[in-house]
């Protein structure tokens, strides 16, 4: 028995510990950050959410529970992400089961999700079929958040990695949106066989130099193959670009790519340099900015009715 388990301390005051805790061990966490992780980790371990959780402060924590609570709390305090241990993730209003083998979705993704439903919805083609496909799919975020919210749409989620790709399809299923999204295993675009309306990517974009900065939960937890992208960045994205007029379909198609802070310019030069090549456009660029107010997400559209009011990037 412990002793906060022989005193029968309440239940805040062990939750207060164990966010100092946290926040002395993750210096980027705030104690708010680190009260809200303890409160999810206790729900974790005896079955309550957080609003019960918060509600019970008062009462000394049930000694099984309590148990349970410090082995996850031991995992977290490990470096071991959050998402991994609670095995799920909040993302564009859905709950993502997730686990080693796949990136945790984050909140600046949500501005791609954003483009592309706009792109879906603004298409030629919305009142009938739009193909989107999601390169780099991953846990399938990205994928099916498109597909829950564009009827419209027939989704390809695409990826290298099978043990990614088995989250995806987990998800797909929990979702019960087998029947408009298709994954397929390969490299970058090269799986797909139909032409695609709507191309969004979230392709690793940590420059190899800057991922040993990284905190060490990324790179002890999450897959290197799914975070760092090659010496400049975006060599993933500079080999997707080249895939694009392939790929595309030929009237009237958008690409959609997240990126990394500084790297906007040097995606929107390799995506037009590609569609321009191929005799695509008028070309329509924009860039969108995450809620911090980073130039995150890249669009290039061509084919769309107000292509030619936007010649280059708009925000």
């Amino acid at each position: 028995m412990t002793a906060a388990e022989a005193s029968g301390e309440p239940l805040r005051d062990i939750l207060r510990r164990a966010a100092e805790r946290l926040v002395a061990v993750h210096a980027s966490e705030d104690i708010e950050e680190g009260r809200l992780e303890a409160d999810l980790l206790y729900g974790a371990a005896s079955g309550l959410d957080r609003a019960h959780v918060i509600t019970a402060g008062a009462l000394p924590a049930h000694p099984e529970a309590l148990a349970a609570f410090e082995a996850l709390l031991a995992r977290r305090l490990g470096h071991e992400p959050l998402a991994y241990i609670l095995g799920a993730r909040e993302f564009f209003g859905m709950t993502f089961a997730v686990g080693p083998g796949c990136l945790i979705p984050r909140p600046e993704t949500e501005t791609l999700v954003g483009a592309a439903l706009a792109a879906i919805a603004e298409h030629p083609r919305a009142r009938r079929l739009v193909r989107v496909a999601d390169i780099g799919t991953g846990s399938g975020a990205i994928a099916l958040s498109i597909a829950q919210h564009a009827p419209s749409a027939t989704v390809y989620g695409v990826d290298v990695s099978g043990e990614a790709l088995a989250w995806a399809a987990r998800n797909m299923r929990r979702f019960g949106l087998a029947d408009r999204v298709v994954l397929l295993t390969g490299d970058l675009a090269e799986p797909l066989s139909e032409p695609i309306d709507v191309l969004c990517a979230n392709l690793p974009y940590v420059p190899t130099d800057d991922y040993e900065g990284l905190p060490a939960e990324i790179r002890a937890s999450e897959p290197q193959i799914a975070v760092e992208g090659g010496a400049t960045g975006i060599e993933l994205i500079a080999r997707l670009a080249v895939q694009l007029p392939t790929h595309l379909a030929p009237d009237c198609a958008a690409a959609i790519f997240e990126l990394g802070a500084g790297q906007a310019g040097f995606v929107e030069d390799l995506v037009v340099k590609a569609l321009t090549a191929a005799g695509r456009g008028p070309l329509d660029v924009r860039v969108h900015r995450d809620l911090r107010g980073i130039r995150r997400v890249v669009e290039v559209r061509y084919g769309y009715p107000d292509a030619e009011a936007h010649p280059r990037a708009t925000e």
